[in-house]
């Protein structure tokens, strides 16, 4: 008999942004199980329906979580906003064509946010963007580690360079190519490569741990071209 696990995210942006009707559902080729997405104001719903699915909420949450960073992937790469998604809660059902089912529940409940005076940043025209991207992820695992690393470069721009560095190694390993080869495909020399690579792991400490202990602070207007020239050169 099958079981259900449904996990409730809250998405929000720092512009008070909340998303129209998207809906998604496909099988696992792997695993043969089901999920059933949907998206609406500010909240992300997922159900995963499968035979005797794990009851360690660490791995539901693990899994849930994976879903949400795809959803929030292809928002922002379909222009649609730079979403965070936020837990609210969890149910597992267990053999759900019993007559006494079993519940287990994992529960973060706050109050919800008024949404009358908000405004949707990602349009009606905007969702068949979206709805490629996410295709386009879910069938690319290294450039959706990638875009996933340009994601986590926007939302924590005192380590964006450590974000770039692998996301460029995710799209090495997806093209089969080296530092040349992604300096030429990017318009610029491998000197400037290599100068980059000698900032990230050796002068700014983003990368990797200093005797220090400091790391350069945030500086918008330079992290934010770094992964603005990442997701251009994807």
């Amino acid at each position: 008999m099958p079981d259900v696990v449904t996990s409730i995210f809250q998405l929000e942006d720092n512009k008070g942004s909340y998303l129209p009707k998207i809906a998604i559902q496909y099988i696992e080729k792997d695993t043969g199980i089901q999920w059933i997405i949907n998206c609406g104001g500010t909240r992300l719903y997922l159900v995963r329906i499968g035979i005797n699915l794990s009851q360690d909420l660490n791995d539901q949450a693990a899994d849930s979580h994976f879903m949400a960073n795809r959803i929030t992937t292809a928002l922002l790469l379909a222009g649609g906003g730079l979403f965070r998604a936020i837990p609210k809660g969890r149910l597992i059902i267990k053999d759900i064509d019993k007559e006494q089912i079993e519940i287990i529940t994992h529960l973060d409940l706050r109050e919800v946010c008024d949404l009358s005076e908000k405004n949707s940043k990602i349009k009606n025209n905007s969702i068949k963007s979206f709805e490629d991207w996410y295709k386009f992820i879910c069938q690319n695992i290294f450039f959706r580690r990638a875009a996933d690393d340009a994601y986590a470069a926007l939302l924590n721009p005192v380590e964006c360079i450590f974000y770039i560095y692998r996301g460029m190694e995710w799209l090495m390993k997806a093209a089969n190519i080296g530092w040349r080869e992604i300096a030429q495909d990017m318009g610029i020399t491998f000197n400037d490569i290599k100068k980059f690579k000698r900032q990230v792991n050796h002068e700014i400490g983003d990368r990797h741990g200093v005797i220090s202990g400091h790391k350069r602070r945030a500086n918008l207007e330079y992290y934010g071209s770094l992964v603005a020239d990442f997701i251009w050169s994807s």
